[in-house]
C-alpha cells in the first residue's frame, strides 16, 4: 500500500467514523442504518480517488474500522448506550464483502500471475494466446509473456518450406548479424531487403525483424501485427 493509497483509507475511514457517531448519538436504528450505508461511502470514495487495491477484499477493512471507531467513542461518551449498535461494524464488514464479491464474482484474471484484471491493461500473447496482465507479466521490449521468453516458445513454425517463401533463403556465409553465430552452428537466413544473414532463433526473437533494415516477415500472426511497424 503505498502513501496516496493510505491517506484515502485514513480519510475515508475519519469521514465514516465521525458519520457512524452522530448516527449512534442519534440512536440505535439511525446508526445502524449509518452503519448499512458505509460500505457504500467507502467504495465511492476509493473508485473517485481512483485508488487500485492489489487485494479487492482490502476494501472491506475501512467501513469496519470506522464503524467500530464510531461506535466505541459513542459508548465511551454513552455509558448508557443501546448494545444493538455494536451489531453496526459487523454489517458494515458483511455487506461491504457481499459488494466486493458480487463485484469480482466474473473478474478476469491474467493468465500467469492469477491477480484480477478488470480495469488494468492486458495483452494477448501471439505466441501461446494467454490473457495476461501489463505490469507483471508482459515483455514490451520482446513483444510477448513472461512464459514465453522464460521458454524461448517460438512465434514461427520449423517448416523449411515456410522459412523459405516467408523470410530467406539459406546461405552458407558470413555470420548472423545479431548473435555472430556461424553457419557450421545455426542455420542462417538472409533478409531479402539487405541481404544480410540472421539465425533461425533471432529471427524468431526479434518477431521476423530484420535486426539491419528493419523489415518484417510479412506472414505474422494477426496478434503480433497490432504491434509491429509496417516496415518493407
Amino acid at each position: 500500500m503505498n502513501a496516496r493509497t493510505g491517506a484515502v483509507f485514513a480519510a475515508g475511514v475519519f469521514v465514516m467514523a465521525l458519520a457512524q457517531f452522530f448516527g449512534a448519538m442519534a440512536g440505535a436504528g439511525v446508526g445502524i442504518g449509518i452503519a448499512c450505508l458505509l460500505p457504500l461511502i467507502s467504495l465511492g470514495l476509493l473508485r473517485m480517488f481512483e485508488v487500485e487495491l492489489q487485494n479487492q477484499w482490502l476494501g472491506v477493512m475501512p467501513p469496519v474500522l470506522a464503524s467500530g471507531i464510531g461506535v466505541m467513542l459513542w459508548a465511551a461518551s454513552r455509558p448508557g448506550m443501546d448494545p444493538l449498535l455494536w451489531m453496526s461494524p459487523c454489517l458494515a464488514g458483511m455487506i461491504t464483502a457481499v459488494i466486493v464479491w458480487w463485484k469480482n464474482r466474473d473478474a478476469r484474471r491474467c493468465a500467469l500471475c492469477n491477480s484480477r484484471v478488470s480495469n488494468t491493461i492486458t495483452f494477448t500473447c501471439p505466441r501461446c494466446n494467454l490473457v495476461v496482465c501489463e505490469s507483471k507479466c508482459w515483455d514490451f521490449e520482446k513483444i510477448r509473456c513472461r512464459l514465453c521468453v522464460q521458454n524461448a516458445v517460438p512465434l514461427f513454425p520449423p517448416s523449411k518450406q515456410w522459412w523459405d517463401k516467408n523470410v530467406g533463403l539459406t546461405t552458407q556465409q558470413g555470420r548472423c548479424q545479431r548473435c555472430q553465430v556461424g553457419p557450421e552452428d545455426a542455420e542462417l537466413r538472409t533478409c531479402p531487403k539487405c541481404g544480410r544473414p540472421q539465425c533461425l532463433e533471432c529471427w524468431d526473437d526479434s518477431n521476423g525483424v530484420c535486426s539491419r533494415c528493419q523489415r518484417r516477415v510479412e506472414a505474422l500472426p494477426d496478434a503480433l501485427k497490432q504491434f509491429m511497424q509496417s516496415t518493407r
